[in-house]
């Protein structure tokens, strides 16, 4: 776009200096790789309508159909190319540059469904099925709660300004400030001269540049989609961002200032958001700018969702493997330690053993110190903190290194398996009474697992005698018909039930070959529950489940 290497260098330096990108390109599977799919995309795009070949819109056809096969929010770049090409219809005069533009609208218009068609098992039995993936998209059947400004509000409830203020704020301020300057360029350049801007290839996708930033912020607004942990849903919008501050920087080139100023100013924003990465290692991803609170004493952590994967928790696991390293350490289990259990070494997991219950130490990361108020430092082994905020704590709950002194040893307690690569677990078999340990759940149906219905609760409870690992590795579902179908969500309405499928792990609990778990209900009248479970091959047992039986 700039025709000047310098600047283009300059901009992918933008690009890559964006620390919470940088941290989620090892553990993000989903938005990152459609991140990297929509530059493709919006390179091939640009080609095509420089080329004029129909070659060259086949290819980009085919990107757009790969990216929305990797998340549906790609389908905005097909009719953004159509609309395109209908208005290079409108501006040809001769019939055979129209009947070329039709053409290669032509390739483009079966070659993007083509492909996604193609790559989309699920949509060969039944095309429409695209509407219902659509209208999942907008309203994502988990609802977490966010706290957002100081604030917690559900998925479904967030105010319109949420994803503009975590670009604003999670942005490093150089390419914030230059691609905003590039959409103001844009935009006065458009409405000077819209005959020119619109008749050059260039320029002209400077304003499909600004439409990608802004129309998915405003369509997302509109349709009230569900949004949580931050704006990663949307980090695709850095690709038109970084691109957008090229074009600010190209204008700025062009008002004849002292290059080396420019050059200058660059090199000072690279080089105070690289040693921010450099001292937030390996935490990136909760990196903020300047234009929040990052000094006083745990505002950030009272004010916006700082870890939201718990991926802190590694750090603490680490951090006692190199404070006891001969010794066996039993970690108090939460669903957060357990997921960052599972990434160590097995050398490491060996000697971390994770119990309910009583252990030799307890790790409390970002998710879990969330709704705390006030933290208590008493017995504090490691602090991690993020700009003046707590990040991670890990607490002795006795004292180690001498396992003889470990709470789950001296307690003689039952530390179950070591199989399935899961975890062990601490349960002291003398004690052990399945009815006593469901917490006054009522049996409510024999089955291959037997049904237990909590009513002080309102959750489903799951226990069975001759419990094997198949049985503990089987999919749950819960299929639950409500007594009104309009306390469905809107997308699940057609249906006529809402779909609650869970697996054993994490919260499940097995002593020998006994083994529990549990489920919570929704809070709306239900009429009637069917649940079961089942595996790749098929269903291997289900149940149904009337209201008035469970009230009876």
């Amino acid at each position: 776009l700039s025709n000047s290497r310098g600047l283009a260098l300059v901009a992918l330096l933008l690009f890559v200096v964006q620390p919470r990108l940088y941290a989620h390109s090892f553990f993000n599977h989903k938005d990152l790789p459609f991140l990297s799919m929509f530059m493709i995309a919006l390179y091939l795009t640009h080609r095509a309508f420089r080329k004029e070949t129909v070659g060259a819109f086949l290819l980009c056809g085919v990107s757009v159909g790969i990216l929305t096969n990797l998340r549906i929010m790609g389908v905005m770049l097909f009719p953004a190319v159509l609309a395109l090409r209908g208005l290079d219809f409108v501006q040809t005069q001769g019939g055979g540059e129209r009947k070329h533009v039709l053409v290669t609208g032509a390739v483009f218009a079966l070659a993007g469904p083509g492909t996604l068609y193609a790559l989309s098992p699920y949509l060969w039995e039944n095309p429409f099925e695209f509407v219902t993936a659509w209208q999942t998209l907008a309203h994502h059947p988990s609802i977490p709660d966010e706290v957002f400004q100081g604030r917690w509000f559900r998925a479904d409830n967030l105010p319109s300004h949420y994803i503009p203020t975590w670009m604003a704020i999670s942005t490093p301020p150089l390419t914030l400030a230059c691609g905003v300057l590039g959409v103001i360029v844009v935009s006065v350049r458009s409405i000077r001269a819209p005959r020119a801007t619109l008749g050059n290839t260039d320029l002209r996708f400077g304003l499909l540049l600004v439409a990608c930033l802004t129309l998915p912020v405003v369509a997302i607004i509109i349709l009230g989609s569900h949004m949580y942990n931050n704006w990663r849903h949307v980090y695709f919008l850095h690709a038109p961002l970084c691109c957008l501050a090229g074009v600010g920087l190209l204008w700025v080139r062009g008002r004849r200032w002292p290059a080396v100023v420019g050059y200058a100013l660059v090199a000072l924003g690279v080089f105070v958001t690289g040693r921010e990465m450099v001292r937030l290692h390996p935490h990136q991803q909760i990196y903020f700018n300047a234009l929040v609170d990052r000094t006083t004493p745990e505002a950030l952590r009272a004010t916006y969702r700082l870890d939201p994967w718990s991926l802190s928790c590694r750090e603490g696991l680490e951090f006692l493997r190199r404070r006891y390293p001969n010794t066996t350490v039993y970690v108090q289990n939460s669903w957060a330690v357990h997921s960052g259990w599972i990434t160590l070494p097995q050398a490491d997991r060996a000697r971390l053993i994770l119990v309910d219950g009583a252990g030799d130490v307890q790790i409390i990361c970002a998710r879990e110190l969330q709704g705390q108020k006030e933290l208590s430092l008493e017995d504090t082994l490691y602090v991690r903190k993020v700009y003046n905020s707590t990040l991670l704590m890990v607490t002795g709950l006795v004292t180690v290194p001498d396992r003889e002194r470990s709470v789950a040893h001296r307690t003689g307690s039952y530390r179950g398996h070591r199989g399935e690569g899961v975890r062990k677990r601490s349960f002291d078999l003398s004690e052990y009474n399945l009815g006593h340990r469901l917490h006054g759940g009522r049996l409510v149906r024999k089955a291959k697992f037997d049904i237990y219905f909590y009513r002080h609760s309102g959750r489903l409870g799951y226990a069975k005698d001759g419990c094997t690992a198949h049985d503990r590795q089987a999919s749950f579902f819960l299929h639950i018909v409500p007594d009104d179908v309009h306390d469905l969500p809107d997308w699940r309405r057609p249906y006529g039930f809402e779909t609650r499928d869970f697996y054993f792990f994490p919260k499940g609990h097995w002593i020998g070959d006994k083994c529990w778990t549990r489920v919570y209900l929704p809070d709306y009248p239900i009429s009637r529950i069917r649940t079961g479970q089942y595996t790749k091959a098929g269903p291997i047992w289900e149940a149904e489940l009337l209201w008035a039986d469970l009230e009876s």
